[in-house]
């Protein structure tokens, strides 16, 4: 009957891993330690036609790859590319995403800390703090994305940008509740 059991298993015909079953040494296709014989696909060995294991737990065949990989699996997709990352504190890095592990820990290249600023004119103005090679702990990261060009932004130094924000603070009303609501 386990010759019918493996009949009703779907088969999957790609370049996945298949489990040792079935197979003698290295692969060669004969009986090995006991099973049935796998199919010969004329490449010797792993890889080919023939019946797949399937993880009882979940279906899926072993060494299938889905198309979305959940949790830090996902930051795969953003190896090598420029990110802007929004730490809990409210700092924000822009980077490029070289490692990162199961923890969400990742390392940026050409890090540089970028402080973002929007005046009542609604222009946009932007500085870069360069940080170099660093570390974020992946715990403080709240949001992660690709950046791209900086359209509708403009590029300042550090020391204008903080005058510009040091402008518009005078100009702010300032309330000071223990005083102003007495009566």
């Amino acid at each position: 009957t386990s010759g019918q059991r493996q009949q009703q298993r779907p088969q999957y015909r790609g370049g996945g891993r298949q489990t040792g079953r079935g197979q003698g040494p290295r692969g060669s296709g004969g009986p090995g330690r006991g099973g049935t014989p796998r199919q010969q696909d004329g490449r010797g060995g792993r890889g080919g036609v023939g019946p797949v294991s399937i993880a009882p737990s979940t279906g899926i065949p072993f060494g299938h790859v889905p198309a979305y990989l959940p949790g830090s699996s996902s930051l795969v997709e953003e190896l090598e590319s420029r990110v802007l990352v929004v730490l809990r504190d409210g700092r924000h890095l822009v980077g490029i995403l070289r490692s990162f592990d199961q923890y969400s820990n990742m390392v940026l290249d050409e890090a540089s800390e970028r402080r973002i600023h929007r005046s009542k004119a609604g222009v946009t103005y932007f500085a870069d703090i360069p940080l170099g090679l660093y570390m974020v702990r992946g715990d403080s990261v709240v949001l992660l994305g690709q950046i791209g060009a900086d359209d509708g932004m403009e590029q300042v130094e550090l020391e204008e940008l903080e005058e510009k924000i040091a402008n518009e603070k005078e100009d702010e009303l300032e309330w000071d509740f223990d005083k102003d609501l007495l009566a």
